[in-house]
């Protein structure tokens, strides 16, 4: 058991009855009281020890105050929620001006007024006025310059609007009643582990008692040596294994692993000790279980499993989410069964599908209905998600205390936490977040009446503000932050992130109060001598902790080469400490036998009923071409990804506008009238008219699929589809005469015993009875991809084969600028754009249209068979391709062969 670094029996043992032990940290009186409980007799009866944390003596000191009905004490102490509403108040009615970060800059209002009042600069604010000016004076300084003192003002007029105070003035007022004997004076205070101690304080402990002792660690003569690091990572990893090396020699040790900056790298730090220490608990199916280690900071009970889920569930009432929070939402494991996983991951697919920027409450509701009917009629889905939407659609503003019971009820309308019985953390965090809602309800007061959006905002800070830390049985190592480490013994100390840059830490004053004053006061954070000071302190205390330190640092932090803080003088260096468990598997999995590798490129057939009509169309052939394992992926194993969404439309979206307003345009002539001679009649006003009409049509279908867009964007979007349309027009009016016979022409072809249902965009009669197949694009197409040994773009050549007077293709390319055909073919008439066929290559394999035709038809009949067949390589014909595929790389496996074949 880990032990208090003062000598804690013998200093109970002197204390005259009445007296009290008064530690920093609640951590280290349960520390005490647990080395007291473990001296008893077994069996036997004991009362606790007199050990008090400070903060929980002042808290017993102010209800003793209470019990006694001191008229002072009869007011309510608010907590950080409580206060940050009124300061907000304060800070509407003190500063005219809209502030960006309104929320920092209350809470620098709250901590810089605390400092005043810790510092004991400012003992009552109904004197603040005449405290300020010999203050400010003392140094220059005008109190204009500080809209700070404006803000005290109103925030204490809010407080006693409220009847209500700070913790700070509960301090002063303790401090008062000791000074007035309504509080009774103990024999003797005793303080251990202390580093740092306000004015505030010092002088209730002062008034508090008849005599006040500092209890100082024993000297200690630690073997003491330091371990350079290359970044933090490796800090960790080396302090992981450093502690289990340490159990290995002494399963009964405490180790204390001691890191600066614990908070902001906390979820880092667990996960490399449970690699080093139980690489076990990484596996998925191993059930949870209490962690081999302790640590003194804890995670917010917002990023909890419980407490996640609570809060990604209560988003349901907002009625509008993107994906990301759909698929938390969904698939949270505290809503619903297994049973429904399957509903909810073919719900997801479909709105995935939709490809919108965010998801309405009607179209969630409308799909789920439409899936659970399809799949799983007895579903409560539905059901649940139109009760919620009925919660969202009647719930009006309302107090605090309303909406904790209508987050109550809208989770129980969930079934959350679901159906099992949560384990022993999850039954913890659940009990906290009762607290959490009952701390919501609290705000009533001082809130007013909120909207939805400002109790999620509420309960969400409280959440964040509240740490969890689950209870558990006391471990032989304890990871701790600097502060908390204060006042422990250890058998083996390591410290973690001792660099010159980060010890001691950088000063970090109050923004709000003047900087004269931190500096002369030596207030938190004010100075880089006042840091130092303390740093040396606490360095002194932790090298006293234990028999055995190894203090680590990494070489290098934020790109600059950095050596060990000079608190620690010049240490031998440590050994490093190579391997672990599961670093020794991974060897003995390298060092294994080689297995036998099979190659094996081939999965079965194509059923016979799904030749009929191959789901993909062309795309198939294309996939095949690129990579025939991904083309057997994404169609047959309906591996298909989805492009994110973006703000407004999707670049495929955008092309198919530009697809369907030529389409309207073509279709807006007279039967049989689609030609050069036509296009060229339609001038002027008339011609504006035509395409503005083509234009609204299709806008007009395109946006009842997105009736979140505004007008403006529909303005724009107007005006950049009648620019391309006006600029294509203008290359079509070059081209010899031409009639257009089909318009988004379906049509159903085989191949090599495939049925495929093809969309032609148009088709083009020409001069002589030759025809022209066209397809639109509106990115930068290229006729190479048509040329190659696997046809890469197999589209307008499989049109070419079923049209028997095709003598051409093209890509009519709509860009902005740079719109013109690309194409290849043998027509009587030249059209700019269409090159010959023996002029589409440098030395081009091909000296006619037929024999083109010919290599189409075998390549496109080769790549139908390789699908048919089942044949799936893994194999590129660019690396570009590859890449373009990456996110089938968890199926393909292509980044572990190639780890293999190097």
């Amino acid at each position: 058991m880990l032990q208090p670094a003062f000598p804690l029996l013998e200093i109970l043992a002197q204390l005259p009855p009445g007296g009290l032990l008064l530690t920093p940290t609640n951590r280290l009186r349960n520390r005490c009281q647990q080395v007291y409980g473990a001296q008893q007799a077994a069996g036997s009866c004991w009362a606790p020890p007199p050990v008090e944390s400070l903060q929980g003596w002042l808290e017993k000191c102010w209800f003793r105050l209470q019990q006694r009905n001191w008229q002072l004490a009869l007011r309510q102490v608010l907590n950080r929620e409580q206060r940050q509403l009124l300061w907000q108040r304060a800070l509407d009615q003190s500063l005219d001006r809209q502030l960006l970060n309104s929320q920092q800059l209350c809470r620098d209002a709250d901590s810089a007024l605390s400092q005043l009042m810790q510092w004991r600069l400012l003992s009552d604010f109904d004197t603040l006025d005449d405290t300020l000016p010999p203050l400010l004076e003392q140094f220059a300084l005008a109190r204009g310059d500080f809209p700070l003192f404006d803000m005290i003002d109103a925030f204490q007029a809010q407080l006693r609007s409220h009847n209500a105070i700070t913790q700070d003035q509960r301090d002063q007022l303790i401090a008062r009643a000791f000074r007035e004997g309504v509080l009774l004076r103990v024999p003797q205070l005793a303080l251990a582990g202390f580093a740092q101690i306000s004015p505030l304080a010092e002088e209730i402990v002062t008034l508090a008692a008849e005599q006040v002792t500092r209890c100082d660690s024993p000297e200690a003569k630690p073997q003491i040596t330091c371990a350079p690091c290359v970044d933090l990572e490796d800090e960790l990893l080396q302090a992981a294994r450093w502690a289990a090396d340490k159990l290995r020699q002494n399963p009964g040790a405490g180790l204390g692993i001691v890191v600066n900056n614990l908070g902001q790298c906390r979820a880092q730090v667990e996960n490399i000790f449970a690699r080093v220490l139980e690489p076990q608990w990484l596996n998925p199916d191993q059930p949870r279980y209490t962690l081999p280690f302790n640590f003194s900071a804890g995670t917010p009970l917002a990023q909890t499993p419980v407490g996640a889920a609570a809060m990604q569930l209560l988003e349901l009432l907002r009625d509008q989410w993107d994906y990301a929070q759909l698929k938390n939402i969904l698939f949270s494991p505290f809503w619903g069964t297994t049973d429904e996983l399957h509903l909810r991951s073919a719900l997801f697919r479909q709105l995935q599908k939709l490809e919108l920027w965010q998801i309405d409450g009607v179209t969630l509701r409308y799909r789920a209905e439409k899936i659970a009917g399809e799949l799983s009629p007895e579903s409560p889905l539905p059901k649940q998600l139109e009760k919620v939407a009925d919660f969202a659609r009647r719930w009006q503003r309302a107090p605090a205390e309303i909406w904790a019971q209508r987050f109550s009820q809208t989770l129980e309308t969930l079934g959350w936490p679901g159906p099992r019985n949560p384990d022993s953390q999850e039954y913890q965090q659940l009990t906290q977040w009762e607290g959490a809602l009952e701390e919501l309800a609290a705000l009533s007061t001082f809130a007013g009446a909120l909207t939805l959006n400002q109790a999620l905002q509420q309960l969400n800070q409280i959440a964040n503000r509240t740490p969890f830390q689950a209870e558990t049985r006391d471990s032989p190592v304890q990871i701790l932050g600097v502060l908390e480490a204060g006042g422990l013994a250890f058998d083996h100390l390591r410290l973690v992130g001792f660099g010159q840059q980060q010890w001691p830490p950088p000063p970090s004053p109050n923004p709000l109060l003047p900087m004269p004053w931190q500096k002369h006061w030596q207030m938190p954070r004010a100075s880089a001598e006042r840091e130092l000071e303390l740093a040396r302190q606490i360095t002194r205390d932790l090298l006293g902790a234990a028999a055995d330190i190894t203090v680590s640092f990494a070489r290098e932090e934020d790109g600059v080469q950095q050596q060990l803080s000079s608190l620690f003088g010049q240490l031998p260096q440590a050994a490093t400490v190579n391997g672990d468990s599961l670093e020794s598997f991974y060897h003995q999995l390298e060092s294994a036998a080689a297995l036998e590798k099979i190659e094996d490129a081939q999965l079965p057939p194509l059923p016979a009923e799904e030749r009929v009509r191959v789901r993909g169309g062309a795309s198939v052939l294309k996939a095949q071409a690129l990579c025939p394992l991904n083309a057997q992926l994404q169609y047959r194993l309906g591996a298909a990804s989805y492009q994110a969404p973006a703000l407004g439309l999707s670049a495929a979206e955008r092309g198919n506008l530009v697809h369907q307003v030529l389409a309207h345009f073509w279709l807006s002539f007279p039967e049989g009238r689609a030609d050069a001679f036509s296009l060229h009649q339609l001038q002027g006003e008339e011609r504006q008219l035509r395409i503005r009409e083509a234009v609204e049509n299709a806008i007009r279908e395109k946006q009842a699929q997105h009736r979140q867009l505004p007008a403006g964007f529909w303005q724009l979007e107007q005006q950049r589809l009648t620019r391309l349309l006006e600029q294509w027009l203008e290359v079509e009016e070059t081209r010899p005469d031409f009639s257009v016979t089909r318009i988004e022409w379906e049509q159903p072809i085989e191949l090599a015993g495939l049925g495929f249902h093809l969309r032609l965009d148009r088709l083009d009669q020409l001069p002589n009875g030759e025809q022209l197949v066209i397809d639109y694009k509106t990115g930068v197409p290229s006729i190479n991809d048509w040329l190659s040994e696997r046809v890469r773009e197999p589209q307008l050549p499989l049109y070419a084969l079923m049209q028997t007077e095709a003598r051409a293709i093209a890509f009519a390319q709509v860009r902005n600028g740079d719109s013109k055909f690309k194409g290849c073919g043998d027509i009587a008439e030249p059209i700019e754009g269409i090159k010959a066929v023996a002029d589409t290559q440098k030395e081009s394999p091909f000296d006619n249209w037929e024999q083109l035709v010919d290599h189409w038809r075998l390549g496109l009949s080769q790549l139908a068979e390789e699908y048919r067949e089942g044949y799936a390589a893994l194999a590129f014909q660019r690396p570009a391709d590859n890449f373009a595929q990456r996110d089938l790389w968890p199926l393909n496996r292509w980044p572990e062969r190639v780890r293999t074949a190097e």
